[in-house]
């Protein structure tokens, strides 16, 4: 049996810089640093506006895309 799609791709992009919405108002850049079935992990954060921030922990339910940049 295959993993699903999202931890697939997750893994893939494990390390990278991606783009993601929170509840489709918030976006984010930063590198995508750790993930499980709940929640996902970025660090060295800039949100839409310019704000920066080291980590951001997001619930996986809250995202409503995610992009990768690199």
């Amino acid at each position: 049996m295959s993993e699903p799609l999202l931890d697939e791709t997750l893994r893939r992009w494990k390390g990278k810089k991606v783009a993601l919405a929170v509840n489709g108002e918030h976006s984010f850049i930063g590198v995508l640093k750790d993930f499980d079935d709940e929640s996902i992990l970025l660090e060295n954060i800039t949100d839409v506006v310019g704000n920066k921030g080291k980590e951001l922990l997001v619930k996986i339910d809250d995202v409503s895309w995610i992009m990768l940049m690199e």
